[in-house]
């Protein structure tokens, strides 16, 4: 069972939540980041994100001394009771409703929320260490649940109340939170979410694996562990699978690997039907690819079928382009430490692999369609990974908006 619970979540107070509320920095430069924090004095960057001076400085201290100043002065305050929290994301194009609630760390040991990312020791020990040292989950784990109508039909019921916050955020998308604090609709929404069989990690995976090494050292130093105390528990942000949104992720190589482009093209043309296009290309279903360089765009589509195992991985687009063209004509062994490969977001559209190239005229860019989100659910039902930068969940929940103090 996944032991979904309501939770006392900490929430913006005597301040705006669009002053708190943090970005994803994946994309973010160091002076975006400071940018901010001069701009918002309480947001959570501070805490998530130390830069400059501060990451020079004793980072955990001064990131746990702002927290305690934000709760000093009521920037941010605790509910006093056990809520869950209807939460809705819409962007001019897109409409995502879910919920925020805990589950126990055992459901993600056991299986019952399945990850499909390869997770690194170092960025996980960051993320607990920065947990650790104030004894909070800021951001939620981003899951996603197989279709059910009754749960979605009664977590729409319950956003006729009136919201607790609405605003837009720094990408311009919406967002917009409800507290459920009636004890007849917590328990109903507690009986709806426990019948799903399995939660599926969209975003998140790193902090998940820290939550649970806090886990194993905090109940192995506690010789009265009784599996109800905070730290058996996580906070998730669970939507449904058909709202939930996966963009492509794009790639970028900074060169040729020694080849001119005629060489280059011809080594394409082994595997990959090439013909040049008038328009930029967005892949319009799988095994097709577009290429750009030199000022020029070109449709690929991938035409030996018969090369490929008899597997999900395999078959993956984003295997077959990093298979038959990225190791084996471009060189790149391992696109986590290759410092030749660059990833963009489909979100950012195909101007920014434009740019990309344009900057560096020597360099490459392919743009990929978009996993498909029941791909995802087979590698995890297998207990496979995804490979690396295949997936980007677009829009993501936002980090300090509800967030879950350990001590209840």
């Amino acid at each position: 069972m996944l032991d979904i619970k309501p939770f006392k979540g900490t929430k913006p107070y005597k301040e705006q939540a669009e002053n708190l509320i943090a970005p994803s920095t994946d994309h973010l430069s160091e002076e975006s980041i400071i940018d901010i924090y001069e701009k918002n004095y309480w947001n959570y960057l501070k805490i998530l994100n130390p830069v400059g001076k501060t990451k020079e400085e004793d980072a955990l201290k001064v990131a746990k001394n702002h927290f305690l100043e934000m709760k000093e002065n009521h920037i941010i305050k605790k509910d006093c009771k056990p809520n869950y929290y209807i939460y809705q994301i819409k962007t001019t194009t897109h409409t995502q409703i879910g919920f925020l609630a805990i589950t126990n760390i055992e459901s993600f040991i056991s299986n019952k929320v399945k990850g499909h990312e390869l997770t690194y020791e170092r960025r996980t020990q960051e993320r607990a260490d920065q947990m650790l040292n104030i004894e909070t989950q800021i951001g939620p784990i981003y899951v996603f649940y197989k279709d059910n109508n009754e749960l979605d039909n009664f977590i729409l019921k319950l956003t006729i109340l009136n919201p607790e916050y609405e605003f837009l955020s720094f990408d311009n998308s919406m967002h917009t939170l409800w507290c459920v604090k009636n004890n007849s609709d917590i328990e109903k929404l507690t009986s709806l979410a426990n019948k799903l069989e399995y939660l599926y990690i969209a975003d998140g995976h790193h902090r998940i694996a820290a939550i649970r090494k806090l886990y194993q050292m905090k109940s192995s130093q506690n010789n009265h562990h009784t599996g109800s105390e905070g730290y058996n528990y996580f906070m998730i942000s669970a939507f449904p699978k058909n709202q939930s949104r996966i963009y492509d992720y794009n790639r970028v190589i900074k060169d040729l690997n020694t080849l001119n482009v005629k060489e280059f093209i011809s080594c394409i043309k082994e595997n990959f039907e090439c013909e040049n296009s008038s328009l930029p290309v967005r892949p319009k279903q799988i095994r097709e690819f577009g290429m750009y360089h030199d000022g020029e765009w070109y449709l690929l589509k991938f035409k030996n079928e018969s090369l490929l195992n008899d597997d999900i991985l395999s078959k993956l687009d984003i295997n077959i382009i990093d298979n038959f063209c990225l190791k084996t004509i471009l060189g790149i062994k391992d696109v986590n430490t290759d410092d030749r490969i660059r990833f963009i977001a489909g979100s950012h559209r195909l101007d920014a692999l434009e740019k990309k190239v344009n900057d560096n005229p020597d360099s490459v860019a392919f743009s990929i369609f978009p996993t498909k989100i029941d791909d995802v659910i087979e590698v995890a039902e297998i207990n496979l990974t995804m490979p690396p930068k295949s997936t980007w969940f677009d829009p993501k929940p936002l980090d300090g908006l509800v967030v879950f103090e350990f001590v209840q």
